[in-house]
């Protein structure tokens, strides 16, 4: 076998018998010594005439194996040639759109695939229908579907709708799954953590084919989980994912590996003519992406939504900002607070230790759950509106009759609240979180899409993949991830192929807050994921700086923006505010707000009243803020002029000069005497 490039099988002829085997092998390979396509089928012609010339004569396991994989793929070439469209349609019990034909004849024909079309079109049936067709051409027996927990009966419930096939799911203890395999059923499903602990024990799972659901669940290669299915042996191999690549190029090289290990070539070569290092070996960017497409494309079929030219229904996104209550806005200050000292000690000595990094966090994600509820932090207090502003929704789109609606959040605790109100309304829902078994989650999917009583799907991101909800038409979000991938993974749940209405997209978002902030941050990862698959653009960097640098100094433009004019203070009363008047028919962030970090000058209108300083808190958080701005203000000569120049006035006539700041009132004047007056005393 020659591996430069693609790989090819070679003849190596040495002095013995020379003239006899190059006699032979003009009829079986080019002049340069590599395998005519058409000698493929008449190799054992050749191995008999090389061992009758010597019995010296080797022929290398690895490229037996190349030659039996040629000629298997030309076999299977030949029997597409004899199937129509319409015989395709026969293949499963509904009929299926040209590009899903198009999917299952790119999987047949490959024999070890990866389906990697966007969320909502269709993967599933089409890995059933390649099953299908393998299985009645006689290639496969037995079909093994591996997937995550929450996916098990999704499968099982997809499988039976488009076959009529009996299915069978593996669970139970060790020693009980172990007998499980071998059970005859022509598919059999069995989750990701499963199989991997059964591997640890039998060493390898066989099977005829293998379909590996959500594989993007694999893309770190040295897990455990990955390690293991890469310990599955199977003939063929179908692979899904609408999104092989997230976050790191390292990860569709991953991924692409379950299909072909040579697609790509060697790691180290890969890495070189792909990935851009700096001299510390930190990963600057990418280049390359369309030849690793072109690469990958050997193996990995993807399709869109505008590709397909699907009369997919018109889906529309709204951003519904809601005002935080005073308890909320209160926390959430005090800890972006928090975030800003630690920005500071970043830019002052560019390095934050194991212990600021896990507070920066923390702080982080609490803001985050602030912005929906303050029961989610303490679960005593109930201090949120959104809970109200989901449920007013909820309860105007199901005057309709027959609308259903599906409510996602990341926070456990928030479809907590969300569940209680429900309950107090007799509105009927499904409720699916981390702590529902495999098994109850087929039974909450079903009864949400049969019982018209079942009107909303309550779930956290547990199950934001691989759910077909479309009977809902309206998706609620209750929060923003930090992936934008993960939150188009929530909508796909129901913008999918088959819905016939239209879609409408709900994002709560807290006003002036992180929430809000977030809208407009980490567009790396969508441009990465465009130039690999989507044959974008071709080399992106990620700058001169670190991926924590860029982070703090996002987080640093978060922390220095100020409230916008639009949102609500302490005096209003966020609790009847009309969140409707909020709506943008956008994704796009407010641009109203104004960086105001280096002023620290009050006039009097603008001076804070004394009830903000009434706790020692708040006295020393504005304290401190005081001098953290002045600390900025004075390293700016420019600033630092202008901090003079507004305390310092000269009399035009008497050239007298004099200092000026301004006063709320002579009261506040007479107070801090009388404070200096007892000092002195």
């Amino acid at each position: 076998m020659s591996y430069l490039g693609e790989r090819k099988v070679c003849i190596r002829i040495g002095s013995d018998h020379q003239k006899e085997y190059e006699n032979l092998a003009s009829r079986y390979f080019s002049r340069d010594g590599v395998m005519l396509e058409d000698a493929y089928q008449k190799v054992e012609e050749f191995a008999m005439e090389a061992v009758r010339i010597s019995d010296t004569f080797r022929f290398y396991q690895d490229a037996i194996d190349f030659i039996v994989e040629k000629r298997e793929a030309l076999f299977r070439q030949h029997i597409l040639h004899c199937y129509t469209d319409e015989m395709l349609d026969q293949l499963l019990t509904v009929s299926l759109y040209p590009y899903q034909k198009e999917g299952i004849r790119f999987a047949f024909e490959k024999g070890k695939s990866i389906i990697a079309d966007e969320m909502g079109l269709g993967k599933t049936i089409q890995a059933i229908g390649t099953a299908e067709l393998m299985r009645k051409e006689k290639l496969i027996q037995s079909t093994l579907i591996i997937c995550p927990t929450s996916l098990k009966y999704q499968w099982k419930r997809e499988i039976e709708r488009f076959t009529n096939q009996q299915v069978h799911v593996i669970e139970g203890l060790h020693h009980k799954r172990v007998c499980q395999y071998q059970l005859d059923f022509p598919y059999k499903i069995i989750s990701y953590n499963s199989a991997c602990n059964d591997i640890k024990m039998l060493g390898k799972l066989e099977t005829d084919l293998v379909i590996m659901d959500e594989v993007q669940r694999l893309k770190n290669w040295n897990t455990q989980i990955s390690m293991a299915m890469r310990r599955v042996v199977s003939q063929y191999a179908v692979i899904l994912s609408g999104t092989p690549l997230e976050n790191k190029l390292e990860e569709l090289y991953s991924v692409m590996e379950f299909a072909d290990n040579f697609c790509l070539g060697p790691f180290w070569k890969f890495k070189a003519e792909c990935i851009v290092n700096d001299e510390t070996g930190k990963v600057l960017g990418y280049k390359n992406l369309n030849k690793v497409g072109e690469a990958a494309r050997q193996r990995l079929i993807r399709r869109t939504k505008k590709q397909v030219a699907l009369q997919m229904p018109k889906r529309q996104d709204k951003i519904l900002y809601v005002p935080m209550t005073k308890e909320q806005r209160e926390q959430h200050d005090e800890l972006k607070y928090v975030v800003g000292q630690i920005v500071m000690k970043w830019r002052r000595m560019h390095f934050l230790s194991e212990k600021d990094r896990n507070r920066l966090m923390l702080c982080l994600s609490q803001m985050r759950m602030l912005c929906d509820s303050t029961y989610i932090l303490d679960q005593k207090t109930r201090n949120d509106t959104k809970v109200n502003e989901a449920l007013n929704i909820i309860i105007n789109l199901l005057e309709t009759e027959g609308e259903k609606v599906v409510v996602f959040s990341q926070w456990e605790r928030m479809t907590r609240l969300i569940a209680q109100e429900l309950d107090k309304h007799a509105i009927g829902f499904e409720y699916l979180h981390g702590g529902v078994s495999s098994e109850t989650r087929g039974k909450l999917i079903t009864n949400f899409c049969d019982n018209p009583d079942s009107r909303v799907f309550l779930s956290t991101d547990a199950g934001s993949t691989g759910l077909n909800l479309q009977s809902a038409a309206t998706i609620i979000n209750l929060d923003l991830p930090w992936n934008p991938a993960v939150l188009e993974q929530r909508i796909a749940r129901i913008y999918r192929l088959g819905q016939q209405r239209n879609v409408q997209v709900v994002n709560l978002v807290s006003a002036n807050t992180i929430e809000e902030q977030m809208l407009d941050k980490l567009r790396f990862k969508s441009a990465m994921f465009e130039g690999v698959l989507d044959n974008g653009q071709d080399t992106i960097f990620l700058g001169e700086t670190s991926k924590l640098t860029m982070m703090m100094d996002t987080l640093g433009e978060m922390m220095e923006e100020t409230k916008a004019p639009s949102e609500p203070t302490a005096k209003d009363n966020t609790t009847e505010t009309s969140a409707e008047e909020c709506i943008i028919e956008t994704e796009a962030p407010r641009e109203d707000s104004q960086d105001n970090s280096t002023s620290f000058i009050f006039s009097e209108s603008e001076t804070p009243q004394p009830q903000s300083l009434t706790t020692p808190k708040n006295l020393i958080a504005q304290g401190t803020a005081f001098l953290s701005g002045l600390a900025a203000t004075l390293k700016s000569p420019e600033a630092t002029e202008q901090l003079i120049n507004s305390l310092v006035e000269t009399d035009s006539e008497t050239g007298q000069t004099s200092l000026k700041i301004p006063i709320p009132d002579k009261q506040t004047v007479r107070d801090l005497l009388d404070i200096v007056g007892k000092l002195f005393g």
